[in-house]
């Protein structure tokens, strides 16, 4: 591991020693006390420990830079335990820092500076440039929500689209395996730490995943999953994703949780209609009757998923050279209204003699024409 690695490895072992929370990291950084995570390693750390009485720091964060500095033995252990069981296992660190944290964790709040990944780093990527599906749902689903489980993520896999889910059995399970089947990609978001396999009996999944998938964690090597860690777990499902589907889930469901996220997130939250007699689909008609999408055909998502990862790279700057992607934009725009070329260009960020090129080609392929100087669309450009 290289000197920043051992840092990441050091912040994970403070966070998880219980002496410093969050919230006293947050208000290091909004005073200007720190400017990075890392700051609370190293030399940094005995800076700050050496100058607490002059900064202007609340007693509550005061009192857990003391703590932090009593427990620095414990703290140096459980870095060590941490690297250890990293290097046995093949696992990676990666921290907000990194050209490889995910760009939509980038502008949401609670999401963690450090985590821990196995398996295939560029699937982080990949959600960045193809989008993601998270696809979640119960522990004992029937054949139908299997059935479309399968479906849709082979749907997915076949458009370049990441498949996140969080490795449970069930409706978790399916899709990592229907995206594996099916030479997808797929990221399983672990509770426990990066090595830890729960359920056991995914031990099989689990070791595919770290072959063709990606595992990942926000909790440390050789953590146990436990109870209180699954709805966090829940909540970097929805976050890594571009849209959440729920496939079934009952009235109490751990899936409404995600779902939950999803919608505080402003991810777009689809539910496959199911039984209105089974009380192991009551949670996915909640949300339906609550004002989720009804999930009916897979076309619908990606489209969805599409238009997420275009605005994405428009927000981040970068270029976007898929012309089928630019004409899906201009069909979306003139599915509102019909526009001249002047309107479009006003409506779509790119050189007004490549937006005219594609309007010729949308023409050509009868998905467009222009009417008295504005363009609509074809009764088969609909």
């Amino acid at each position: 591991m290289n000197e920043t690695e051992l840092k990441n490895m050091e912040y994970s072992a403070i966070r998880f020693s219980g002496t410093i929370t969050g919230n006293t990291v947050k208000e290091l950084m909004a005073k200007g006390i720190i400017s990075s995570h890392l700051d609370l390693t190293g030399e940094g750390f005995e800076k700050l420990y050496k100058d607490r009485d002059s900064l202007e720091l609340t007693n509550g964060a005061r009192a857990k830079i003391e703590q932090m500095y009593e427990a620095r033995g414990k703290i140096e252990e459980l870095k060590r335990t941490y690297i250890e069981t990293a290097e046995e296992n093949d696992i990676s660190v990666i921290s907000c820092e990194d050209d490889d944290y995910p760009f939509v964790w980038r502008n949401l709040t609670g999401m963690p500076k450090v985590f821990f990944i196995r398996g295939n780093r560029n699937l982080l990527r990949e959600c960045y440039l193809r989008g993601a599906a998270g696809v979640v749902g119960s522990r004992h689903p029937g054949k139908y929500a299997l059935y479309a489980t399968e479906d849709f993520v082979r749907e997915f896999s076949k458009e370049g689209i990441v498949t996140v889910s969080g490795m449970a059995l069930g409706i978790d399970r399916k899709a990592h395996e229907s995206s594996l089947d099916n030479y997808g990609k797929t990221i399983a978001i672990l509770a426990g730490g990066p090595d830890n396999v729960y359920p056991p009996d995914n031990q099989d999944l689990y070791e595919r995943l770290c072959d063709k998938g990606l595992i990942l964690s926000e909790m440390p090597p050789g953590q146990q999953a436990v109870k209180q860690y699954f709805p966090s777990r829940n909540r970097l499902i929805s976050a890594l994703s571009d849209v959440c589907l729920v496939m079934q889930a009952g009235q109490f469901s751990g899936t409404l949780h995600t779902a939950s996220f999803a919608a505080s997130q402003g991810k777009d939250v689809f539910v496959l209609p199911n039984n209105i007699y089974s009380a192991d689909c009551l949670g996915g008609l909640y949300l339906l009757r609550d004002g989720a999408e009804v999930l009916i055909d897979p076309f619908t998502v990606i489209d969805r998923i599409r238009n997420e990862t275009m605005n994405r790279k428009l927000l981040a700057g970068d270029e976007i050279d898929d012309e089928s992607t630019w004409k899906k934009m201009i069909c979306d725009e003139l599915s509102a209204r019909p526009m001249t070329a002047d309107d479009l260009s006003t409506m779509i960020p790119i050189p007004f003699s490549f937006l005219t090129s594609l309007l010729t080609d949308l023409e050509l392929d009868r998905k467009i024409e222009e009417d008295r100087g504005k363009y609509v669309l074809t009764i088969g450009g609909h």
